[in-house]
């Protein structure tokens, strides 16, 4: 028998505090897994040189990730409730600044969390996903039982954008790159997913995409974003309630 895998998944722009958010819960929640979008871009050689401006294009969604073997990744993650010997992180190469949650609220949802898994009659992986494509690809999607999209405002996306400058090590962004090539790219990946394309300010298009829970990052604190991701996933987990309710993609 497979064992028990919940995939929670979470989108947003970069720099929008989704992966501050995913590490938190993965750190919260006992035996979870991590799975980096990043870590399925294609190796440097392979990524797109944008003709108009001669730089590589990191943020189209056509060319920034490498969609079947995130796919592979996922599929072996199901069948065997683990990360398979071949995924490899690059997450040292990328540069966070900390942003903490309470010790109050950790203790909280680690406490229940035991609780909960000690208590199912089968082992469950809860595994946390994260990715500024995280939502994009309808057959991606298709895989996650929870779905959550932070949305932060434009200029505080570049003002800390500008603060990391890229992808640590990896990539250093040219000058105008925000605004030339991942601004648009955010907002073309995104647009089928809100209503009249509005990903600024938009409501998530229940007709493209169900499930989703919109995290407004302007109007929560991260204790308040991981308190409620951690409250999703744990009602979700402990209802039994899977990917197989969602209809769209």
């Amino acid at each position: 028998m497979a064992p028990r895998v919940f995939i929670a998944a979470i989108g947003g722009a970069t720099c929008s505090g989704k992966t501050t958010t995913a590490k938190h819960l993965a750190r919260i929640i006992p035996s979870s897994l991590l799975l980096l979008q990043d870590d399925f871009a294609p190796p440097a050689e392979k990524v797109p040189v944008d003709s108009r401006y001669g730089w590589q294009d990191w943020d189209d969604a056509e060319g920034a990730i490498e969609w079947d073997r995130q796919r592979e990744t996922i599929r072996a993650l199901r069948e065997t409730g683990r990360l398979p010997e071949s995924y490899v992180s690059h997450d040292h190469l990328n540069e966070q600044v900390p942003v903490p949650i309470s010790e109050e609220l950790q203790r909280k949802w680690r406490s229940r969390f035991e609780e909960l898994l000690q208590s199912e009659g089968e082992k469950t992986t809860i595994v946390i996903a994260e990715g500024f494509l995280m939502l994009v690809n309808p057959e991606s999607v298709r895989n996650f039982d929870l779905r959550f999209f932070i949305r932060e405002d434009y200029a505080t996306l570049k003002k800390r954008r500008h603060e990391r400058h890229g992808y640590g090590s990896l990539w250093r962004d040219p000058p105008d790159y925000w605004d030339k090539c991942v601004w648009p790219a955010y907002l073309k990946a995104h647009r089928p997913l809100f209503v009249n394309g509005d990903v600024e300010s938009g409501l998530i298009d229940a007709s493209a995409i169900e499930g989703v829970e919109l995290f407004e990052a302007k109007e929560l604190s991260m204790d308040e974003m991981v308190d409620r991701a951690a409250a999703r996933i744990y009602e979700a987990v402990k209802s039994g309630q899977t990917k197989e309710r969602w209809t769209k993609p």
